[in-house]
């Protein structure tokens, strides 16, 4: 069995859709007030679009989720023999 066919007969057994972590424009807007307190009030929708990119692109740039799933799969591992 190939690993496609492995994926498509767990996908069976949960949703393989669900998404496990975002970031949303909320956990950014908070991370702006808390550095920009009260000025935060002078930004304009160009400012936010501009610190959204910025992060999507910085968040590409240095995340590689192969690693954490990996971390998070050496975890589970562990758990489950004990």
């Amino acid at each position: 069995m190939n690993q496609s066919e492995i994926i498509t007969q767990l996908s069976q057994l949960t949703d393989p859709s669900e998404v496990i972590y975002a970031v949303t424009m909320q956990d950014i807007l908070t991370a702006i007030a808390r550095r920009m307190g009260e000025g935060v009030l002078t930004l304009t929708a160009e400012d936010l679009g501009l610190a959204r990119e910025e992060v999507k692109e910085t968040i590409c740039h240095h995340l590689d989720i192969r690693e954490y799933i990996d971390m998070g799969l050496d975890v589970w591992e562990i758990t489950r023999r004990l």
